[in-house]
């Protein structure tokens, strides 16, 4: 059963449950107008609080799934060009979003991209109507430095930084915040994942 089927099961079994309660009141109301109804009233207000929350989680957890889907399908799409990469799910930093404004005006950079790294070169992606554009590619062989660097903006404050030379030999700065996983909103912070995947990159680098 899809997501979506079991958002709409699961709505419509809640929306039984408060018909059964509200049924259940009219008919004590109707054959004992002196009935206490206390514990209609609380179990009524219990049945709706529990359904507002499971319907808000279950809405919060499909968008989740939206996006990990998104992220899977820009996977599959850049492995199917070169099945050897290693994926990076990202977020560009403002400083990012003008170097690809400069380069490619005509591209509207989202808010979660990827960065594919092969032996030889690293290459920014994103999804755009089901279709996976390649946005910047950087060779190795003209690379400078990776690191961490402090980036302030939007209250995360670790970039990785890939300086590097551009093919008209003017030097250039790429930044992107790191998603803690696929389809996830969440950026890592400053700790060992984050400095393992600066180490990893330098070592690529290295070896290329």
């Amino acid at each position: 059963m899809s997501p979506a089927r079991r958002l709409m099961v699961l709505r419509w079994v809640i929306v039984g449950v408060w018909a059964a309660l509200l049924t259940a009141r009219i008919i004590v109301v109707a054959t004992t107008p002196d009935a206490d109804l206390t514990y209609f009233g609380i179990a009524e207000v219990v049945a709706i609080t529990l359904g507002v929350v499971v319907i808000g989680v279950a809405v919060v957890r499909g968008q989740s799934i939206r996006r990990r889907r998104e992220d899977e399908a820009l996977a599959l799409a850049i492995r199917r060009i070169d099945p050897t990469v290693w994926l990076v799910p990202a977020a560009p930093t403002p400083e990012l979003r003008t170097s690809i404004e400069t380069i490619r005006p005509e591209v509207s950079l989202g808010h979660r991209v990827t960065w594919a790294f092969g032996a030889t070169e690293a290459s920014l992606w994103e999804l755009e109507d089901r279709r996976a554009t390649r946005l910047l590619v950087i060779r190795w062989s003209r690379m400078v430095h990776v690191g961490l660097e402090d980036v302030q903006g939007d209250g995360r404050s670790w970039a990785i930084a890939m300086h590097y030379v551009r093919p008209d030999d003017t030097t250039a700065v790429a930044t992107f915040f790191v998603r803690a996983a696929p389809g996830s909103r969440r950026m890592l912070g400053r700790g060992p994942r984050l400095e393992r995947l600066v180490a990893d990159l330098a070592r690529e680098r290295i070896v290329a």
